[in-house]
């Protein structure tokens, strides 16, 4: 192991410190938040050497934990929030973390403290990690083109009722939120008219999809998958008082909706609807959560085109207002966090478990 990768790692180790000081300067955090991170080369121990589009990384809940939710719906929740919301039992499907991340070492990025400025090929990794950390708290969707058939729903799971179990349609709580712009029509009501289907759990894959399609249900999948690569189909709604079913004029719009990324065609599973509109937020305090990173961008210039740098820092008004609709505690006052890159220190309330493949080699299968 030579100096430059212990050196590498610390640097790293410093970035995940940081994000979670960021974190916790927005979120009042009931429970602490344990994070397994590893930082390797994608191409070494994944294969993936593409030259073309370098995968920076990425994050998930490391469990989706089903909880009924207020309106009698059972929706799954990411482990980290689960946590925040005081139910009085320990969920026996917890897990020792509650986000798992990994990040690509196989690319050139810059730390707090590099020469400035940065190049058109360089990565602010404090952004990335951020970025990455908030979908582990809970930005994600559970809508997807799952039988690659362009037709989306959300995702299949098992139900138990007794002596019976049940497969079904579940979203996650992130879900329950999300309208159509143009109709104000939620999509768990959606959600609803595709439970109408009876999954068959004993049917093989082609011949559950054969039955999907022939399904009455198919055609609103299939408009859905539309949806889903139109631009500006989408929100997230933040005021509950707004009457559903109804077109939302602009300011409804502009004020109490975030606009998801649904331009992209074909849909990205990766991208589509558990992202911020790129259009409509790049120049704002919302960027943090856009699909794509703008090239030789800091987190801080980010921060300062968009004016959040000392109002809410890199999780702008509207993700402060989603956070807040999925149950975390939100901070009323935002103080920008201390950071010093060189510090060893670590959070009480956001955990690091960190295991660098520079230090140690403990690939967790994550996917």
């Amino acid at each position: 192991m030579s100096h430059d990768d212990k050196a590498l790692c610390n640097k790293v180790k410093n970035v995940f410190i940081a994000a979670g000081q960021f974190i916790t300067a927005t979120l009042n955090l009931k429970s602490p938040i344990t994070v397994d991170a590893q930082f390797f080369d994608f191409c070494i121990q994944n294969g993936d050497c593409g030259t073309e589009t370098v995968i920076l990384g990425a994050a998930k809940p490391s469990r989706m934990i089903p909880h009924p939710d207020a309106d009698g719906k059972i929706r799954l929740y990411p482990q980290a929030l689960y946590k925040q919301l005081n139910v009085p039992t320990v969920h026996p499907e917890m897990g020792q973390s509650e986000i798992t991340a990994i990040f690509n070492s196989r690319m050139n990025y810059w730390f707090n403290g590099d020469p400035m400025p940065m190049s058109e090929r360089q990565v602010d990794l404090l952004y990335v990690v951020i970025h990455e950390l908030t979908h582990g708290l809970g930005f994600t969707n559970s809508w997807n083109d799952y039988f690659n058939i362009q037709a989306l729903t959300p995702a299949v799971g098992n139900i138990s009722n007794g002596s019976t179990t049940q497969a079904q349609f579940f979203e996650f709580i992130f879900d329950k939120s999300i309208i159509l712009l143009q109709s104000g029509t939620p999509l768990t009501s959606i959600t609803d008219q595709l439970n109408q289907f009876q999954i068959n759990p004993t049917l093989s894959d082609q011949d559950l999809i054969n039955s999907f399609q022939a399904s009455p249900q198919f055609p609103i999948a299939q408009n859905m998958y539309k949806n889903g690569v139109t631009h500006s189909t989408m929100g997230f709604l933040f005021n509950s008082d707004i009457p559903l079913n109804t077109p939302l004029s602009q300011d409804q719009i502009q004020n109490d909706v975030l606009v998801l990324e649904t331009s992209l065609n074909p849909f990205q599973p990766s991208s589509s609807i558990g992202h911020v509109d790129f259009d409509t937020y790049v120049n704002t305090a919302d960027f943090l959560m856009m699909f794509t990173y703008p090239p030789g961008k800091t987190l801080d210039q980010m921060m300062s085109n968009g004016g959040s740098a000392k109002t809410t820092g890199p999780m702008g008004p509207k993700l402060r207002q989603l956070l807040g609709v999925l149950g975390y505690d939100v901070k009323k006052d935002y103080t920008p966090p201390t950071i010093n890159i060189t510090s060893n220190s670590s959070l009480t309330s956001f955990n690091l478990v960190f295991s660098l493949i520079c230090i140690l080699l403990t690939f967790i299968n994550w996917y």
